[in-house]
């Protein structure tokens, strides 16, 4: 009985030990100037897809689980009634024709938050902050992000805010699936985002997983030296 004790004990103590770790900021490409931003939405108001890319590197192969961005809805200041939808698209630039090239993954992104910054753009249209989660593994790299709604919301075009941080060795592009603009290669300021997530794979405990772990270690021990005490 005492073995099948002690056996589970272990086995409680292994699973703690595996935990996952925090998710920590894999890409921070600054935060919202609230002065101007960029279409990117495949119901815009001109019938046309406006989607929005910003290059973006991994230093090391890495799993994104949580994609931050900000902006607008133009002209019509209004969210979508029924919510947005967002999806994210990533490509790869592999060769030096400058701008995204290579579809790599795409899809739906999941658990979205939208939450209004209080905060006004340049011509008084109010600026959301989205949250929304992601399950994304790629390799260290340089890559391409386009995030962009997707929800049906006449007269108004979702616009992704430009960062409050110089873009120096970054590209952003904008393509129009009209056929008149094609891809277009945006100023020198990024798009506001972050990327959030862990290395691929990894399993690192947790501050608070190693003090379960010493507490339990330290219990068991302390039951091991009563019992031989006897």
């Amino acid at each position: 009985m005492r073995k099948v004790s002690l056996a589970f004990v272990i086995a409680g103590l292994m699973a703690v030990w595996a935990a996952p770790a925090s998710a920590v900021v894999l890409y921070d490409n600054g935060g919202p100037d609230y002065s101007l931003g960029y279409f990117s939405d495949n119901q815009n108001s001109t019938g046309a897809l406006f989607i929005a890319y910003n290059q973006f590197t991994l230093s090391s192969a890495a799993t994104i689980t949580g994609i931050e961005w900000w902006g607008f809805y133009y002209p019509g200041n209004t969210p979508p009634g029924s919510g947005d939808i967002f999806d994210y698209d990533i490509q790869s630039n592999p060769g030096s024709a400058g701008q995204p090239s290579g579809d790599i993954t795409s899809g739906p992104l999941g658990g979205l938050s939208v939450t209004d910054t209080g905060n006004l753009d340049q011509s008084e249209w109010e600026v959301y902050k989205y949250d929304a989660t992601a399950s994304i593994s790629l390799p260290a790299g340089t890559y391409y992000l386009s995030i962009y709604d997707t929800a049906s919301n006449p007269g108004n075009t979702f616009t992704w805010c430009e960062s409050t941080e110089s873009a120096t060795g970054t590209s952003e592009y904008s393509y129009d699936t009209s056929g008149v603009f094609g891809w277009v290669s945006l100023p020198d300021k990024g798009l506001a985002f972050n990327l959030t997530g862990g290395p691929s794979g990894a399993t690192v405990p947790e501050p608070a997983t190693m003090t379960l772990l010493g507490l339990g270690l330290a219990g068991l021990g302390a039951k091991i030296a009563r019992r031989r005490s006897r």
